[in-house]
């Protein structure tokens, strides 16, 4: 199959945080594939209040850990409520898992001692930190999250006797419509779906009551080994797996099937 006639669609969560669905779409285009976007989840921010609380405390903890744009969007939030300096967080590490969730971290809130990006995903990220963190731990590290966020972090930073401090930042929701646009996406015949994280395939799956059968002709790509995992749970079979969530590893794991 060439090239130009592979259909891509990418299967994501709302994000007016970057744009970073769109550097996965101009990548992919750049390389003469096509290319469309399906948005899966959307979110709500919730207790900001008391999120500001534990920042403008910033003498209680060590740094902070981003898993996610939103995660650090909920922070810029935070502040335009009620605004608040962030010098102390400044010279505190903020570790953060992608390149997404550095970018917010640095151009919406101003941080810039940033660490473990490249980590990919939750579980290298805890392993950098314990590494990095361990011998100087004095203070917990703040971690706001989503409503559905796994324990991967906490648990095993937790395990080496270091404490993470999580907040409940944002519920994640199923898109409105999921079924019509999914069904209508599907329906323009892609040859790979890119699925960004357990929530997204878990929405998809339950938007079609369970039917699975329209994967079965579908090259499913997941971003990462826990969204890996995820759709496997879900009896779908997987064609590849980009172990960190960057635009450039997509592109190889296509290419790599294009080329079966």
């Amino acid at each position: 199959m060439s090239t130009n006639r592979m259909k891509i669609l990418l299967c994501t969560g709302v994000s007016s945080d970057t744009d970073n669905e769109n550097q996965y779409k101009k990548c992919l285009l750049e390389n003469n594939y096509e290319c469309d976007i399906l948005q899966v989840l959307h979110y709500e921010f919730i207790n900001l209040n008391e999120l500001r609380k534990h920042l403008v405390d910033s003498n209680s903890y060590s740094g902070l850990i981003l898993s996610s744009p939103r995660a650090a969007t909920a922070i810029t939030r935070a502040r335009m409520q009620n605004p608040f300096p962030i010098n102390d967080w400044i010279k505190r590490p903020t570790f953060c898992v992608g390149k997404a969730t550095e970018f917010v971290a640095k151009e919406q809130i101003g941080l810039t001692n940033i660490l473990g990006s490249h980590s990919g995903n939750a579980k290298n990220l805890a392993t950098f930190i314990i590494d990095l963190m361990q011998t100087n731990y004095r203070k917990p590290l703040l971690h706001p999250c989503s409503d559905i966020a796994r324990d991967t972090i906490p648990n095993m930073l937790s395990e080496k006797g270091m404490c993470v401090t999580k907040v409940i930042v944002y519920k994640t929701k199923a898109h409105e419509c999921l079924k019509e646009t999914l069904i209508t996406a599907l329906n323009q015949s892609p040859h790979i779906l890119v699925i960004f994280s357990p929530s997204i395939i878990d929405n998809m799956v339950a938007a079609l009551n369970n039917d699975k059968s329209v994967f079965e002709k579908l090259k499913i790509i997941a971003i990462g080994p826990v969204t890996e995992q995820a759709v496997l749970q879900h009896g779908i079979n997987i064609a590849g797996v980009a172990e960190k969530p960057d635009p450039k590893a997509v592109k190889e794991i296509i290419h790599r099937i294009n080329l079966c």
